[in-house]
């Protein structure tokens, strides 16, 4: 018994030391990255009669990256029974139910998760099953279309170089050493080529020109000249991998310039690091803004964008495009359009599947929130590589329906993007334009998002998110601060037309408008001449425009100062018309003159009666007199001024009485009266062929308050006021 129970944990030791060294050559391949072989040992090893929790999580990761997201979950079930999942575990295993569209234990996997490093996507997932649909609704803008250039391995990070596209294929190429990559068996990436024809592209071949190594190639891109090229590669230098602290091969960005017909030597991105990655550049088409993937310090997340800019002959510090562009999960291959719009990929923003395609524009000082480009471009899958060509085609890469990435052309019905608008900013009433302004865009929040200067032509470019409204602010010393609207549908006629955006002057000035007393229509061509009431030398002179208004904008004037003038209005025609006026400035801007006065100009013709135009007052006698009293004459002299204004008319002053008294007398004391009026007009210097007197006593009433004889009207004391009047009608007017 003892010698049977002696063999027996003998066994269980060669069993026990077996499994450890299974375990440390499965930990190996893990940690160099060869997830084929790794995913083997470790799947053998969660078979054993007591296996770890180790060998589960290992085995769902190792397929997790290798693509096989169904086999992935298996293990992670498996391990998610048990305990000692880390965050990270967690986070993974969440990953492969979202490709898998299980949200429901998604959601709850990310629950278990502690660390805030991971609440920003935890927010998302609560928020994702309403946001998805919303995502897929616009689905019919786009067409897709598969390559005929995709083999049956992966084929993906297309870049179109003037009719040429260049993409990375991991299918066999004969004329390397045919080596396979670990990480899923694979063989190892290489730059293609091939020629755009329609939505297809085609005679692809892998490009040789220093593009081919022992290990990875791409992505790659291109200055618009084509004179510089970027490209990402695994850290190996001189035949040998150079690996990180926790012993990683991380990855590297090359640049080389073109040398007349060749190429010139690889050189290192001053921010490569043996301890990070660089990778996935993207190249501004001046070549002097680099965007490009790292999870160096200061990585929100897994990886992030960043953007670093070529000053004063090298490159500036990398900076992070912060939570609007990045999130806790991973950001990847960006790529540019225009100089202006940038598309890239993250599975840790809001979308439909695992990696989505979003795009931002730059905004002040920052970016703006990153917009998901929704159904078909996304999917339950990865999709990425996005590369516009213009704003209605281009390509993409995405796992849909097969576990290797696969390139598909686009094209969309209408633009998938519409990332600046054209405005320019002008005087609000002169319509002149305003170089030099302010223009601040703000966002439905009230976050001032952008900010830029108005040029020489008083026009100004601003980078939007589409689907969105905006305010926009614009100001300029001496002027008012002007409030706009940009509506979402005003943005796609604004990336080719422009908006006034109208700003008024912090002026104070003089406005005034000139209108026929008879129909109210404006008057064009008026001379006005506004004399100063304090020392009478003559201040301005204008002319009416064809809106009858005339304006001034004073240099001297302030809140609180007193104007007061005489205002001349003349014009053949029309009555001549006088009138003084004192105004306080109350606040900046205009004053209006017609609110002060009454700035109608009277026709002259037959019948008219001037005194309206002079506002005339009551001329008022004494009882049963005909003296001019002193009150009466200031009224006269208005009368006076009036025809030495307009030499061509003669009126005549007439005077008439209420019913009351006896008709014979009204008539005698109304003449005596008129004739004692025109008399002072007279006696100022005004010719007796151009005015004279005549009492009408109460014989031209002007309602029907009569009281003669037997007929006795019941009226109001201001009814028979109506009927004591002065009136001045043109009977002549000279030619």
């Amino acid at each position: 018994m003892k010698n049977i129970i002696a063999s027996l944990l003998i066994f269980a030791t060669l069993v026990t030391k077996a499994q450890s060294v299974k375990e440390k050559i499965a930990d190996k391949r893990f940690a160099d990255l060869e997830f084929v072989s790794a995913s083997e040992m470790y799947e053998e090893l969660s078979r054993s009669k007591h296996p770890k929790i180790k060998y589960y999580v290992r085995a769902g990761e190792s397929n997790l990256n290798m693509g096989d997201y169904r086999k992935a979950q298996v293990y992670y079930d498996k391990a998610y029974t048990n305990t000692g999942m880390t965050d990270q575990d967690l986070y993974n295993y969440y990953q492969v139910l979202k490709y898998n569209s299980n949200y429901p234990k998604a959601s709850e996997v990310f629950s278990k998760i502690n660390d805030n490093q991971y609440k920003l996507i935890r927010d998302n997932i609560n928020r994702k099953k309403l946001v998805v649909e919303e995502l897929k609704k616009d689905s019919s803008n786009y067409s897709l279309k598969k390559l005929s250039i995709n083999s049956d391995d992966n084929d993906f990070c297309p870049y179109v170089v003037n009719n040429e596209m260049y993409f990375l294929s991991s299918r066999r190429n004969t004329s390397v050493t045919g080596r396979k990559y670990g990480w899923d068996d694979s063989y190892y990436l290489d730059v293609y080529k091939g020629y755009i024809e329609g939505t297809d592209v085609k005679n692809e071949h892998a490009v040789k020109e220093g593009l081919k190594t022992k290990v990875h190639e791409g992505p790659i891109c291109f200055t618009k000249d084509g004179m510089v090229q970027f490209i990402t590669r695994n850290n190996f230098i001189k035949n040998k991998y150079q690996k990180s602290k926790d012993g990683r091969v991380n990855l590297k960005i090359f640049s080389r310039k073109k040398e007349g017909e060749n190429w010139g030597d690889w050189m290192e991105f001053s921010y490569n690091s043996d301890d990070y990655s660089c990778g996935h550049p993207a190249i501004s088409s001046d070549g002097k803004t680099l965007y490009f993937v790292s999870d160096m310090p200061g990585t929100l997340g897994l990886t992030d964008v960043w953007v670093t800019r070529f000053e004063n002959n090298s490159w500036t510090k990398p900076e992070n495009l912060g939570q609007s562009v990045n999130s806790e999960g991973r950001e990847m291959f960006p790529q540019l359009f225009e100089d202006e719009i940038l598309f890239y990929s993250s599975d840790g923003k809001i979308g439909i599947g695992g990696l989505d395609v979003f795009y931002t524009v730059p905004a002040e000082d920052s970016y703006f929130e990153a917009q998901n480009l929704g159904y078909p471009v996304n999917s339950q899958f990865d999709d990425f590589g996005f590369y516009a060509k213009t704003t209605t085609t281009g390509y993409l890469t995405s796992n849909r329906g097969t576990t290797k990435d696969d390139i598909y052309s686009f094209v969309a019905k209408r633009p998938i993007i519409s990332s600046a608008i054209n405005l320019i900013v002008k005087d609000n009433l002169s319509k002149e334009i305003i170089a030099d302004a302010t223009v601040v865009l703000i966002d439905e929040t009230g976050k001032p998002v952008y900010e830029a200067k108005s040029d020489s032509k008083g026009e100004i470019k601003l980078n939007v998110i589409p689907g969105k409204d905006y305010k926009i602010k614009a100001n300029k010393q001496g002027y008012k601060e002007s409030v706009g609207v940009i509506k979402e549908a005003e943005l796609t006629l604004l990336a080719n037309d422009k908006k006034e955006v109208l700003v008024e002057k912090k002026i104070i000035g003089l406005l005034g408008l000139i209108a026929d007393a008879d129909d109210l229509s404006p008057i064009e061509g008026v001379k006005i001449t506004i004399t100063d009431g304090f020392n009478k030398n003559d201040f301005l002179t204008f002319t009416t425009d064809k809106e009858g208004d005339f304006r001034h904008i004073y240099k001297d004037k302030k809140v609180g100062d007193d104007l007061s003038y005489i205002i001349k209005l003349e014009k053949d025609g029309y009555l001549t018309k006088i009138v003084p006026v004192d105004i306080t400035i109350k606040k900046e801007g205009y004053v209006l003159l017609h609110d002060y006065l009454n700035t109608k100009m009277y026709k002259i013709k037959l019948g008219a009666d001037i005194g309206k135009v002079v506002d005339l007052q009551p001329i008022y006698f004494d009882l049963g007199k005909a003296t001019v009293r002193p009150d009466a004459k200031i009224e006269l002299d208005k009368i006076v001024q009036l025809l030495t204004q307009n030499p061509s008319i003669t009126i005549e002053l007439s005077s008439h009485s209420d019913c009351r008294g006896g008709a014979a007398g009204n008539l005698a004391l109304s003449d005596k009266r008129a004739k004692a009026s025109a008399g002072y007009v007279m006696s100022k210097g005004v010719s007796g062929a151009r005015i004279y007197g005549k009492g009408y006593g109460e014989s031209k009433l002007i309602n029907d308050c009569k009281c003669e004889g037997t007929v006795v009207v019941p009226c109001s004391e201001e009814q028979h006021a109506q009927n004591r009047r002065t009136e001045f009608k043109i009977v002549k007017i000279k030619p």
